[in-house]
């Protein structure tokens, strides 16, 4: 029942309440942060160019083959769609994290913050053009640049079209989102599990191999129409593939979401660890005073990085959607920085294109 369901939820918003490093805001602070940053984050000035955007971070085409026989199934393969939409395969498992293919991450698409690099490709041409199945989508909040209205419609129907079912894994309490606006989501073999924090989901797929997929906690916030705050939860997944027929453990991914950063993910996502590849936030910081309880910067990304025993890490939220005021490629060239400066192998947690395929082993 929802009462119950919303209890849980309370008791989830009061944990995270108790974090030294949490502070909700108040109105008068977002039409402070608004004013002060106009320009960046309601008009979207100061943007490169189209054409200097194709010269220096051009949207990479997709190596089909690679994606419709990962040679390695032990090995982690990750191509990214562009902002927390990441297509990894793992243990013959294809999971695309918060799939957002539309134009704009807005409640329509009008008006809200515009795709300055398109998606490296469409959903049609995942599913229907070549033939590549989608086994399992995470959700890890209900923010329009994670959850998309459109794209999980898509993927719901093209999934019955093609015969192909796909699961679900939804934070507490957005079950009853998707089965009123996704009718799909649970038709033609396809289901939705949503999951509290430390809960656990087993996802079954070929050849004896099975799908652990845990919710972790992080410090964020959820909201979707402005009246709805932290009526829904937020999470990240500690993901690991697990197979009937051989000993030992598989892959194991962290999606993380969003995140700001705290103590407290050394024990609560850590206990996870180690994971082969986390997929951790570094942009939308800006303006510091008002982002920093919910968004991580890349210096802070790199001690995440540890935090949640992470052998290597992948850059996500960034290069994408204007959605705050740290100019574009920032992000990036902190984070080598921030990796330089913390004496660590900048391989081990460095960006790419969208579009470019990655394999972690």
């Amino acid at each position: 029942p929802m009462s119950y369901i919303s209890n849980k939820i309370a008791r989830r918003v009061a944990e995270r309440n108790s974090w030294g490093t949490y502070s909700p805001k108040k109105v008068t602070a977002v039409f402070k942060m608004l004013w002060e940053n106009k320009k960046e984050v309601v008009f979207q000035r100061g943007l490169p160019t189209e054409e200097w955007l194709d010269e220096h971070f051009p949207v990479k085409d997709i190596d089909w083959a690679q994606l419709r026989s990962p040679k390695y199934p032990d090995i982690i393969q990750s191509t990214w769609i562009g902002h927390a939409t990441v297509f990894v395969q793992m243990g013959n498992f294809n999971i695309l994290t918060d799939p957002v293919f539309s134009d704009r991450c807005s409640a329509v698409q009008t008006i809200g913050p515009l795709r300055y690099r398109k998606p490296a490709c469409t959903i049609e041409e995942i599913m229907e053009k070549e033939k590549i199945p989608v086994d399992v989508v995470l959700i890890s909040h209900n923010h329009y640049d994670h959850l998309d209205y459109n794209s999980v419609n898509k993927l719901a129907k093209l999934s019955i079209a093609e015969k192909r079912p796909i699961q679900f894994v939804v934070p507490l309490g957005l079950m009853s989102w998707f089965n009123k606006y996704v009718p799909e989501s649970t038709k033609g073999g396809n289901k939705v599990i949503e999951i509290d924090w430390h809960e656990s989901c087993s996802i079954q797929g070929k050849e004896g191999a099975k799908l652990c997929v845990t919710s972790v906690p992080t410090q964020h916030w959820s909201s979707r129409y402005g009246y709805d705050r932290d009526t829904t939860l937020w999470c990240g997944y500690s993901v690991k593939v697990t197979n009937d027929n051989s000993e030992g453990d598989g892959a194991n991914l962290l999606f993380t979401g969003d995140t700001g950063w705290f103590e407290e993910a050394r024990d609560e996502i850590g206990q996870y660890g180690p994971h082969d590849l986390a997929l951790i936030p570094i942009g939308a910081y800006e303006p510091r005073w008002f982002m920093k309880a919910e968004h991580i910067d890349p210096s802070e990304a790199v001690k995440f990085m540890d935090a949640v025993k992470a052998k290597r890490a992948f850059p996500i939220h960034w290069g994408t959607f204007p959605l705050t005021s740290e100019p574009v490629f920032e992000p990036r060239n902190k984070l080598v920085a921030a990796m330089k400066e913390a004496g660590k192998d900048e391989s081990t947690f460095s960006a790419s294109l969208i579009g470019e395929t990655t394999l972690y082993e």
